[in-house]
């Protein structure tokens, strides 16, 4: 469900992805999931359970902390 919240999520989540340099397939094998996953969160359309946020940040190389920085 897009929600206000999950929106502001995955926009920060594609521009942290696109600063680093990855592509959302490249993303996706680097936190292994699935690439339309990384798509419905960074389209807000799903909210990413705490396992992928772990995954995300250490795929990104920050805290957990600054992927809600936003």
């Amino acid at each position: 469900m897009k929600t206000a919240e999950n929106i502001a999520f995955g926009k920060r989540v594609a521009e942290l992805r696109k600063d680093a340099g990855y592509s959302q397939e490249q993303f996706a094998f680097k936190c292994d999931v699935d690439r339309t996953y990384i798509g419905t969160i960074e389209r807000g359309e799903k909210s990413p359970t705490l396992n992928t946020i772990v995954k995300i940040a250490n795929a990104l190389g920050i805290s957990k902390s600054e992927l809600f920085d936003y």
